[in-house]
């Protein structure tokens, strides 16, 4: 729905013919109406840097794309208004989106060889054998019984991408995830597999994993290969993002090296990757190659395991689980100094000493790597126990948080105020929020300067002035202002006949305490009988006020819209929600994103919309005095419901 409807009232016949080409008012127009989706867009990325809202950084990079085209538009409008005033603009665009641009793009990974390699070297090779790979070869490096094999890295899951041109399908399909709901990201996982499956292996890649797996099988059998994600220069293999595939003939593994790493678009893989803060692209998989072996039993053993029934003494540092494949009831073991047995199944193919082994590695496993782990083991036909993969459990990875808030700053920052005539030029611009506010501003200075008293129906561009710091530029359309106002440059509050003006001044100009030079407001206003829109600005927060107070109640409206830019994002977020928390319980409907919220209310009768209109200007006044809004340890809903108390 459109939030402005300024346009139905200050039409093209508004103005003094000869003054204005149409071009430029359209021009005007067109500008305003991609403030708003710029405004959105911004807002939306902010939500998302907040971690109000979780999508995939691929939606991140088209919102960002999307939003450079749409403020160059609106720029190139801006210059239509006045090519000689704005002729540079498009410089500091360019550098700023260029900017944004480079904050937001996740560079194409390089590839290089080895493509595969012993699991001994992939400690050497860590980033290309991913964080599973390299944990097992640390394991052996200290001692631990490890089941050897080699490793596909990470550089042929790249190389594989590259080859068939996948790298911008698989973004295309991930910017429609904007929610990590699995039902949805099943969808977009089931999109992804079937397009990657019909992926080619190029041959000399293809041929250097099949001797690889010859190497590993020794010529005896099957293979078994556990896949897994770890995104570029990180020591944590992602959640979820983890399987093993077996048996698997030697003819048969490049088809099961595409099936294996496949568990990385699973819509569990997925989700755990959007929350970490990784893109797709920068999170490959990596693949371990281990021969199957004759076992007596196999299983896993969480060496911290949570359980309610334990003895006294064992209460305080937990015990270990062992799971048995061939047993529904695990081994219970004291995590103290000797690992003594606390329960054990009644039948198990796992003999004690074999428990005991096992729970001795897992232990030496968790204190190689300073944090539980969850093993994988076997024991041969001789008994003899191996570990097969090891990870981290629960899961401790690292959270990628440094790219959305360099992007942020870049795209969402407000860094210039048109209070400060120094700072509000486009070279202070460092951000595209700047730019969105310089247009805005400069627009309808623009459109303001073309009035005259010349004007069809009006009277020039007046100042209302008040005792609080409020200054706003009024143009009256039609009956807005009283005939007191005739020729005045300057008129005050009484000079108002706009009812919504009127209405919302009730409140906004009430005195109060606060006000200083320092919060003062600053806008445009655009007034008839029954119409305002009103723009207000402060050093950093912008809010907007688009309404109709008529007799007529089926055309009644009130649109308010609040952008902020100061304050911390918990700050800000309790700001918008104290907004929002106090506009629901007057009958608005509210929307929000980031630091901005957009409210209306539609129909009313004229009583209602007024009162509403002030309650409006109290709310404005009350933002404009307080700062935070919200303190520390206040509760933004109980913030709200005290000031809705002190209303009357």
């Amino acid at each position: 729905m459109k939030f402005r409807h300024v346009f139905s009232h200050w039409t093209y016949e508004t103005f003094p013919p000869g003054r204005l080409l149409r071009r430029r008012y359209n021009s005007f127009k067109k500008l305003m109406e991609l403030e708003e989706e710029c405004l959105k867009a911004i807002s939306h990325i902010e939500d998302i840097g907040f971690g109000q809202t979780v999508t995939d950084w691929a939606y991140v990079e088209k919102q960002a794309a999307d939003l450079g085209i749409n403020i160059r538009i609106m720029l190139e409008h801006l210059q239509d208004m006045n090519p000689v005033r704005f002729m540079d603009i498009m410089d500091y665009y360019n550098k700023i989106n260029f900017y944004v641009r480079m904050a937001v793009t996740v560079p194409d990974p390089e590839i290089s060889k080895p493509f595969t390699f012993p699991l001994e070297d992939a400690i050497d090779y860590e980033f290309k054998a991913g964080a599973c790979a390299a944990d097992l070869a640390r394991l052996k490096q200290a001692g631990v019984p490890v089941l050897d094999g080699m490793v596909i890295g990470s550089d042929v899951y790249n190389y594989f991408i590259e080859a068939n041109n996948l790298r911008i399908a698989i973004d295309e399909i991930l910017e429609s995830a904007v929610t990590t709901g699995i039902a949805d990201l099943s969808i977009i996982s089931r999109t992804i597999i079937d397009r990657f499956m019909q992926g080619v292996m190029p041959e000399t890649i293809a041929t250097e994993i099949e001797i690889a797996a010859l190497e590993t099988s020794r010529g005896s059998g099957n293979l078994s290969l556990t896949a897994s994600s770890t995104p570029e220069g990180s020591l944590y293999a992602l959640p979820e993002s983890w399987c093993t595939i077996s048996p698997v003939p030697v003819q048969d593994i490049v088809e099961a090296w595409k099936k294996a790493v496949t568990c990385k678009f699973s819509a569990e893989s997925i989700r755990a990757r959007i929350e970490s803060g990784y893109a797709d692209r920068e999170s490959p998989a990596s693949v371990i190659i281990q021969p199957m072996k004759d076992v007596h039993d196999s299983g896993v053993i969480e060496t911290l395991h949570e359980s309610s029934d334990l003895p006294p003494k064992d209460r305080e540092n937990g015990c270990s689980a062992i799971f048995s494949h061939n047993s529904t009831t695990p081994f219970l073991l004291s995590r103290r100094e000797k690992q003594r047995i606390i329960s054990r199944p009644e039948k198990s193919p796992l003999s004690t000493h074999s428990a005991k082994t096992i729970a001795a590695l897992g232990k030496k496993a968790e204190e190689l790597f300073d944090t539980p782990q969850k093993c994988y083991w076997i024991t041969d036909l001789r008994n003899r126990v191996m570990i097969t993969s090891a990870r981290s459990y629960p899961f401790q990875g690292e959270k990628e948080t440094v790219r959305i808030k360099q992007a942020l700053s870049y795209i969402a920052n407000l860094n210039i105020s048109p209070r400060n005539t120094e700072m509000f030029l486009p070279e202070k611009s460092r951000s595209m929020y700047d730019l969105v506010r310089f247009a805005n501003e400069k627009g309808i200075e623009e459109m303001f300067s073309l009035v005259s008293k010349k004007g069809l129906g009006i009277d020039g561009a007046k100042h209302l002035k008040a005792r609080q710091p409020i200054s706003v530029t009024v143009l009256n359309l039609a009956d807005g202002l009283f005939s007191t106002a005739a020729g005045k440059m300057d008129i005050s509050p009484d000079d108002i006949k706009s009812a919504p003006m009127w209405a919302l001044w009730f409140g906004l100009g009430a005195d109060r305490a606060g006000w200083d030079g320092d919060n003062s407001i600053e806008g445009y206003a655009i007034l008839s009988r029954t119409y305002m829109n009103i723009t207000l600005k402060s050093e950093k927060d912008l809010t907007e006020v688009d309404a109709v107070c008529d007799p007529d109640a089926q055309s009644n409206h009130i649109h308010f819209r609040f952008k902020g830019g100061s304050g911390s994002p918990e700050q800000r977020i309790a700001r918008i929600r104290f907004i929002a928390t106090t506009l629901k319980s007057q009958g608005f409907k509210t929307n929000h994103q980031g630091d901005m919220i957009e409210a209306r209310f539609k129909g009313g009768r004229e009583p209602e919309i007024q009162k509403l209109l002030a309650t409006t200007g109290h709310l404005i006044a009350h933002i404009g005095t307080h700062y935070p809004v919200v303190k520390e340890g206040e509760n933004a809903d109980q913030v709200a419901a005290r000031f809705i108390s002190g209303l009357g």
